[in-house]
């Protein structure tokens, strides 16, 4: 027997809520997803994929976020000495955001998404407003949850903002709007953009009527479109297609409802339920002083309370057997790993650590994550955790690993595609 504390947090990632746009070429998407302009989401794919939105014009949504590797970057947690470079820099320095793992993009256009990133800073409340880090210089006009988010990697100083001198760059000194408007500044001087921005938006007379919550929105619809995954065998079964499971992926099933607990947090159609938890998943970095001041963000960063350290949102599961690496860092490439070092958490976080190094400032953040995780301890038998991982394989819809408008062949500013 195998002692099992599985939350099963498996991967980490942006959530969002999303609502259909007032446009009269919105296709009825129905079923919770919110309606998608196609002109909107082509406009949205050039954008996404388009360097020309990073401070260093080196880096772009996709570049974290790509269609090689099913929204994700594949990227995990390094081992001590690894010789992760970018040009002759260590990457971590060259792209910051490309250097860690980043969540998938699957299913972020349906209505019961209200909460996004690891720490919830942007959210849907309760009367339709949207709270963000921006407070009330949050453009007007920004759909939902989803464009809202879209908009603030562009920001981030180590998204795509940079560390590397630019009018993006020095634009940041004045705030968020200055940021933004840097931004359309660099857009409005690209000629190619107005066709598929009026296109999108026939409102817009020129690019000087385009404003940041187009880019938002554009951004949004694209990534609600692109990665929608609710064709799996489990979507057939939830219809009512009673063979659409084996019969290992039925008893999985069982399991993750019941004596595994992992519905207690991945709860719901997609596997989520929406709230913060301590999955006692292994840290970012192992060479940093002890002020953590690269590791993840967490719940506390947005509450201001101690207990929420560790804390983060409780990510979809869809397609998660074929999105590794796993856990909120990328610490385990294979999922039979991941679910192992739930099985025993101390154990199992101490032989992590030493693998890349005893000493580092890991190792305090690793104990103190360790000390106040909250994942609930269970039994299961070896064969108990393969039908387990074969109910997982069941939430994996293949046909929306590659996305629908994929990636494109150029974009307007001609800059490289990631």
């Amino acid at each position: 027997m195998l002692r099992h504390a599985l939350t099963c947090v498996l991967a980490v990632g942006i959530a969002l809520t999303t609502a259909p746009s007032q446009s009269d070429e919105r296709l009825e998407s129905g079923d919770g997803f919110m309606a998608v302009d196609e002109a909107e989401a082509q406009l949205g794919q050039l954008l996404f994929y388009d360097r020309v939105l990073s401070g260093t014009y080196r880096v772009s949504c996709a570049t974290c976020h790509n269609h090689d590797r099913a929204s994700s970057n594949g990227f995990a947690a390094p081992l001590a000495g690894d010789d992760l470079a970018v040009g002759g820099l260590p990457v971590y320095d060259a792209l910051k955001p490309s250097a860690k793992h980043a969540p998938t993009l699957f299913n972020l256009g349906y209505s019961e998404f209200d909460v996004l990133f690891f720490d919830g800073r942007i959210e849907r409340m309760k009367d339709g407003t949207i709270a963000s880090p921006a407070g009330d210089d949050l453009p007007a006009g920004l759909r939902d949850p989803l464009a809202a988010q879209s908009l603030f990697p562009a920001i981030t100083a180590d998204e795509l903002v940079g560390s590397a001198d630019s009018d993006i760059r020095d634009a940041a000194q004045r705030g968020h709007t200055a940021i933004w408007e840097a931004l359309l500044a660099r857009l409005r001087d690209l000629p190619e953009y107005e066709k598929p921005f009026r296109a999108a938006f026939p409102d817009l007379k020129s690019m000087d009527d385009v404003r940041i919550h187009h880019v938002g929105n554009a951004i949004g619809t694209f990534v609600a479109n692109e990665w929608r995954a609710d064709q799996s065998p489990y979507d057939r079964w939830l219809t009512g297609d009673v063979d659409a499971l084996t019969l290992s992926q039925k008893r999985g099933k069982a399991l993750f409802d019941g004596k595994a607990q992992c519905a207690s947090c991945h709860s719901g159609r997609f596997q989520t339920d929406h709230d913060f938890h301590n999955s006692a998943s292994p840290p970012w970095r192992f060479d940093q002083p002890l002020d953590d001041t690269d590791f993840h963000r967490d719940r506390s960063d947005v509450t201001g309370h101690a207990i929420d350290r560790h804390r983060r949102r409780t990510m979809s599961l869809r397609n998660i057997t074929a999105t590794a690496p796993y856990g909120f860092a990328g610490s385990h490439q294979d999922l039979w790993a991941f679910i192992e070092h739930h099985i025993a958490p101390a154990e199992q976080m101490r032989e992590w650590l030493a693998e890349r190094g005893e000493g580092n400032a890991a190792l305090a953040i690793a104990m103190e994550i360790l000390s106040s995780h909250d994942m609930p301890a269970v039994q299961l038998t070896v064969s108990e955790i393969d039908d387990l991982l074969a109910f997982l394989e069941s939430l994996t819809d293949e046909r929306s690993l590659s996305g629908r408008l994929g990636k494109p062949s150029e974009v307007p500013s001609n800059l490289a595609l990631d």
